[in-house]
């Protein structure tokens, strides 16, 4: 009789531990906030963040991200050159980060920093300006009297996962990554307007374009794309989110112009839109994270420059190639898209030809 016990025990023991893992097995394939289906690494790519984050984190949360635009990140910063970056446009003081806001943020990048490896597909927005030097695989940097001539077959500064901007047209995309932080009269990205405190859609974007590189990150490309933080957020970060070891550094804000966030992900501060029903309305945060390449990462075979205009449509300008030559040795440069009409391939080819211009004339 004891035997017949026991052995119903142990019975009833292991269908109990092969129901829950059972039940484990199905939670993990759900979303831990809402209960959706959990999805793969290969569809994260390509899911914006805002379509993202509420599979992870809760309303709550996602509200707090919203809310910490234009708050002060960088209380804790005694340095002089950094005091205009707790200011708003206008010269009101920004108010700190909440406790929520800041760990709400933290659980943000935690969540989007994992789809920071090798593969990963990224964007590099540049200045139509520069596009030629891309191109010429060569530019000109440095002052007039003192200019120096560098190879352009890398990817540098700041850059972010494409879906960071996918579907976006080009006044939304440079809305999203703050690139409103010209103070000329006429820019590369935008352009001064009648309103205070505003800028709006240059007409160089809006004759030409917004032009982008799209690379796939190395593994080591992707270690060496750390998130910007200011030096509040930085410091609990450091603290409290083991994940993110390596991942962060700290980076103040300076200017109370300037549209840098200092939260990790990029907005603009005051762009207008290019609906001019709108008024003064400028863009509203389209949820992101930001990178910086702490080290600049080789352009790979394959990588892609792309005009996107103001309506989306995004057309290919040119492919990264293997170019051999008659003596059989090979190289990397750009191949302009066959797929060009007449009037593009000229525009371009003359933007090359500027390119090569300049670095003869500084002794490239």
């Amino acid at each position: 009789m004891k035997n017949a016990v026991t052995l119903r025990t142990i019975a009833l023991a292991l269908l109990v531990a092969l129901s829950t893992s059972a039940a484990q097995a199905r939670s993990s394939n759900l979303c831990p906030a809402s209960g959706k289906p959990l999805p793969s690494a290969e569809e994260r790519q390509f899911t914006v963040p805002a379509r993202l984050l509420p599979c992870f984190l809760t309303p709550a949360e996602i509200a707090a991200i919203y809310n910490s635009i234009g708050h002060d990140a960088q209380t804790t910063v005694t340095d002089p050159q950094f005091e205009s970056g707790e200011l708003n446009p206008d010269g009101s003081l920004r108010p700190p980060l909440t406790a929520d806001q800041t760990a709400a943020l933290a659980r943000m990048h935690t969540v989007l920093d994992e789809d920071m490896h090798a593969g990963a597909v990224i964007r590099k927005f540049v200045a139509n300006s520069d596009v030629g030097g891309y191109l010429y695989g060569r530019t000109v940097i440095g002052s007039p009297s003192a200019p120096v001539v560098v190879s352009t077959n890398t990817v540098r500064s700041f850059v972010g996962l494409e879906r960071n901007t996918q579907g976006l047209d080009a006044g939304e995309t440079i809305g999203a990554l703050g690139l409103d932080y010209e103070t000329t009269t006429t820019g590369q990205f935008t352009d001064a307007s009648p309103l205070p405190f505003r800028r709006q859609v240059s007409q160089e974007v809006r004759r030409h374009g917004l032009h982008s590189l799209r690379h796939h990150m190395s593994a080591e490309g992707a270690r060496d794309a750390e998130i910007p933080l200011a030096r509040d957020l930085e410091d609990y970060v450091q603290a409290h989110d083991p994940s993110l070891d390596n991942r962060t550094f700290e980076m103040d804000r300076q200017g109370q112009d300037n549209p840098y966030t200092g939260l990790g992900m990029s907005d603009d501060i005051g762009l207008l839109t290019l609906d001019e029903t709108d008024g003064d309305a400028i863009y509203p945060l389209h949820v992101n994270e930001e990178d910086v390449m702490t080290v600049p990462t080789p352009l790979a075979r394959g990588d892609v420059l792309l005009r996107r205009s103001l309506d989306g449509e995004e057309i290919p300008v040119a492919r990264y190639v293997r170019f051999t030559h008659p003596d059989g040795t090979t190289s990397y440069g750009w191949s302009l898209s066959p797929r060009l009409s007449a009037a593009d391939r000229a525009y371009y080819r003359g933007l090359i030809e500027q390119a090569a211009a300049r670095v003869a004339a500084a002794g490239g």
